[in-house]
């Protein structure tokens, strides 16, 4: 094959200077643009429930995600992001962008109703990681540079094959998955004319099909060295698809960009790259007894996590696939160790994640006409109900029933928190209506099957069953779902 898309054939990839630059400058462009999105929502992102935020109240999060240090934190990310843009002291504020990244987005995944903003939240932290390791490598450590980018490249492999294979398990080859999405108002775009389809039309069926195995063949590739390229060509490819179908905020652009990490010098992308950073830095080469000691460390790290990567993640489907748990310790070491790194199966746009869509309405006490406050997106005209990590949230706050149906406290602790946070006059409650989408041989039908009235200030919730049919409680047909023992573990309730 041509070197323009075969990768060279060796165990060690290759990034130029060039590509890497290109990775950095466009990785702190997303950044500032996420920061910016984010900037009218950061006091309910990145609050405590203390001053009605999403964060769950304890002193340690009081602490950090208050209103004196919330303005100190999003101006400091918006510097990282300005000076990991302009190439000016990057290892400083690839490193500062990596802790608030891992504070909010891993950190807090289990401690707050944001869930660490999931998919969107998960990739710029993994993205700010990957800048981290290359630029203090470049910098400070050159030997350790080809290994940092192995890693990287085997972590990002990975988990592009624990999405395809969780799809593949999760109903897409049944034509179960992504019509779902794009005729679901809180996520496609264009949910009004995929909704007219056919659930069994042509079209549908082969973007089902081409979902999961799309990811699960370019990661495979991109295990391969010298395919690496044409694997990362895949994602780009499809992510671009899915970016103008579906409202995920940067999350695609993201994805994307994470294929530059597979573009080795003089591959097409390598040049196009070279198109927009003509100018990379060259390296700098620092030497002293405790760079060498730290360089030797991470070293270290890096060999010992690419070891445990394939493990952590095999740990994983054996707890959720085959419904068992490890004894203990391994499973509470098992446990710490993914949490600590962010590792997950991906069950991004999944069916039990999609084939329901919550509406938000007012409602004065003494009954009456409903004010609609969830509008979602952009031409709705809705500021707050157009950001994705508002999905997010009120996806899982619902997706709670499914994942802990016998834990029904926890999911009426997380709606009164959330419920607090939307401003609701004393004479009024909050009523969440679950809307199942329902798809039949030739249409897709939006049902509502239960109702939630939350009263903020009394600190209660009433539930409402209207379509007995259709359980609020269980995962669906095609899904390999269960419950799982508690919030950051797949081990099963029961084992």
């Amino acid at each position: 094959m041509s070197p323009l898309i075969a990768s060279p054939d060796g165990f060690y990839p290759q990034l130029s200077l060039n590509a890497q630059s290109f990775f950095r400058l466009v990785y702190g462009i997303l950044l500032f643009a996420h920061l910016i999105l984010l900037l009218p929502h950061s006091r309910r992102f990145f609050m405590s429930e203390r001053w009605k935020g999403y964060a769950q109240s304890s002193w340690d999060v009081d602490i950090v995600q208050n209103p004196f240090v919330n303005p100190i934190v999003m101006a400091t990310w918006f510097i990282c992001a300005a000076l990991l843009t302009f190439g000016r002291w990057t290892v400083l504020a690839a490193l500062i962008n990596l802790l608030l990244c891992r504070y909010f987005f891993v950190h807090m995944r289990w401690k707050g109703v944001l869930r660490g903003m999931g998919a969107p939240g998960y990739m710029t932290y993994w993205l700010a990681a990957a800048v981290f390791l290359l630029e203090y490598t470049l910098h400070y450590a050159p030997q350790v540079r080809p290994l940092a980018l192995l890693v990287l490249q085997v972590d990002f492999a990975l988990i592009m094959l624990s999405a395809g294979v969780y799809k593949f398990t999760a109903g897409f080859p049944r034509n179960h998955g992504m019509e779902l999405g794009l005729v679901n108002p809180e996520w496609g775009y264009w949910w009004r004319s995929y909704r007219n389809k056919s659930p069994n039309d042509f079209v549908i069926k082969t973007l089902n099909q081409l979902a999961w195995s799309t990811e699960v063949v370019a990661a495979i590739l991109m295990l391969i060295p010298p395919t690496r390229f044409i694997g990362a060509i895949l994602i780009i490819i499809s992510f671009f698809f899915i970016a103008t179908h579906i409202r995920l905020a940067l999350l695609c652009q993201m994805v994307m960009l994470c294929g530059v990490l597979f573009f080795h010098p003089g591959s097409f992308g390598d040049n196009l790259a070279a198109l927009v950073v003509t100018s990379a830095p060259p390296a700098v080469n620092l030497a002293g007894p405790v760079l060498a000691v730290a360089n030797q460390a991470l070293t270290i790290a890096l060999w010992i996590y690419l070891f445990l990567l394939p493990l952590a993640y095999f740990g994983i489907y054996y707890n959720f696939f085959a419904r068992k748990r490890f004894p203990q310790p391994f499973q509470q070491i098992l446990e710490m160790y993914t949490n600590f790194f962010g590792i997950i199966m991906w069950r991004v746009f999944t069916i039990d994640l999609i084939n329901f869509f919550p509406n938000v309405y007012s409602q004065p006490r003494a009954g009456g006409e409903r004010t609609l406050i969830s509008r979602y997106g952009w031409r709705a005209g809705s500021l707050r109900f157009s950001h994705v990590g508002e999905s997010i949230t009120l996806t899982c706050l619902f997706t709670t029933l499914k994942y802990y149906p016998s834990n029904h406290g926890l999911f009426t602790e997380r709606l009164l928190r959330y419920a607090r946070t939307i401003p609701c006059p004393d004479d009024c409650v909050l009523v969440f209506e679950y809307i199942f989408i329902d798809k039949t041989e030739t249409s897709f039908d939006f049902v509502p099957v239960a109702e939630y009235v939350v009263d903020p200030a009394a600190g209660t919730v009433v539930e409402h069953v209207l379509n007995k049919q259709v359980s609020v409680h269980a995962a669906h047909a095609a899904s390999p779902l269960h419950e799982a023992a508690r919030p950051g573990s797949y081990a099963p309730l029961h084992s």
